[in-house]
């Protein structure tokens, strides 16, 4: 069970990537279907990261507390808000302008933060999927009875992103916490290489993406979650 699971994570990074690439060029289009696109991409990875969980409990297999493990805590913040409708369910940043701008075809000023790739890894970058800090911090405060995650997550969570640097640097560049926005990619890439050497015994990979992500998250380093990449950003949706 935990090959086919595995197989559903790996063609999620494959979907992720094509929602987005084809993102720009449909927003003029159809900017429901281009944001819809997206967001169902979103969903496919953080429900194939669960399902990963629930198999690996229900089966016993040696497996890390991924409530003790900011990679995959993270991980399981984001999909629990989205599957119980909290938070505004983590908006990524087109959700966010397309229903909080008073004409989202205009531009708005936005605090971006991306998590730079180690020196080992020198060129690489991720792309770009922002989601809504405020959110997700905000549902971090939410009683244990609605988030079902423990009280410890979000100061787990909030080191692991080193949260109090880039709230900073936002409030200096007076922008607001409710503007502050966090790329997703790199996180889900840290949650691969945290569960790899769990999985790895479990998995018959069998489809070019399964050993390709089976092979690259033993091989590659992660994103340093804790040195950013941030700035102030202009955003809009195009006409």
């Amino acid at each position: 069970m935990l090959t086919y699971s595995f197989e559903d994570l790996a063609q999620t990074f494959r979907v992720l990537l094509e929602a987005n690439f084809q993102l720009n060029q449909l927003l003029p289009v159809d900017r429901g279907e281009a944001i819809g696109n997206l967001e169902t991409a979103i969903n496919a990875k953080l429900n194939s990261f669960h399902n990963l969980y629930d198999l690996m409990q229900q089966n016993k297999i040696n497996l890390p507390n991924w409530y003790e493990v900011p990679e995959l805590c993270i991980i399981l913040a984001i999909r629990n808000a989205r599957h119980h409708n909290k938070a505004n369910r983590i908006r990524s940043i087109y959700n966010y302008h397309r229903y909080t701008a008073e004409n989202p075809l205009n531009a708005r000023k936005y605090f971006y933060v991306d998590f730079k790739a180690p020196p080992e890894e020198e060129g690489g970058d991720c792309f770009d999927v922002p989601l809504s800090w405020n959110d997700l911090d905000s549902f971090l405060l939410l009683p244990r009875k609605e988030s079902f995650m423990r009280p410890e997550a979000r100061i787990l969570i909030r080191d692991y992103l080193n949260a109090d640097k880039f709230e900073k640097d936002a409030s200096s560049s007076g922008i607001e916490k409710n503007e502050i926005f966090f790329n997703f990619v790199p996180l889900t890439l840290n949650a691969g290489i945290a569960l790899h050497d769990y999985v790895k015994p479990h998995v018959k990979a069998d489809s070019i993406e399964a050993k390709y992500f089976l092979h690259h998250f033993d091989t590659v380093f992660p994103a340093l979650t804790k040195s950013h990449e941030s700035g102030a950003i202009s955003f809009k949706l195009p006409k």
